[in-house]
C-alpha cells in the first residue's frame, strides 16, 4: 500500500478518536443529567407535573441509548480500521 493510503487510513482514525472522545463526554454528561432528573423526581416529584416529568426523563434514555448506538458504530469502525492500518505496513 502506499504511504498516501497509510496517512489517509491513520487521518481517519485520528477522528474516531476525537470522534470517541466527543461521545463519551456527551455520555457522562447525559448520565448526569438522568441522575440529576432522577433526585429531582424523587424529591419533588409531589409539586411536579408527573407526564412532563415522565416524557423528560424517556428523552433523556433516548438520548443516552442514541449515544451509545453511535460510539458503538465509531469503536467498530476504528476496529476495522486498526486492523487495516496493521496489514498496510
Amino acid at each position: 500500500m502506499t504511504s498516501t493510503h497509510s496517512e489517509d487510513l491513520v487521518s481517519q482514525y485520528r477522528q474516531l478518536v476525537q470522534q470517541e472522545d466527543d461521545y463519551v463526554n456527551q455520555l457522562v454528561t447525559c448520565k448526569k443529567l438522568i441522575l440529576d432528573a432522577m433526585d429531582i423526581i424523587a424529591k419533588q416529584a409531589g409539586v411536579l407535573e408527573m407526564d412532563t416529568v415522565k416524557q423528560a426523563a424517556y428523552h433523556l434514555h433516548s438520548m443516552e441509548q442514541d449515544l451509545n448506538r453511535k460510539l458503538f458504530k465509531v469503536r467498530l469502525e476504528k476496529s476495522i480500521l486498526a486492523n487495516q492500518m496493521s496489514h498496510s505496513t
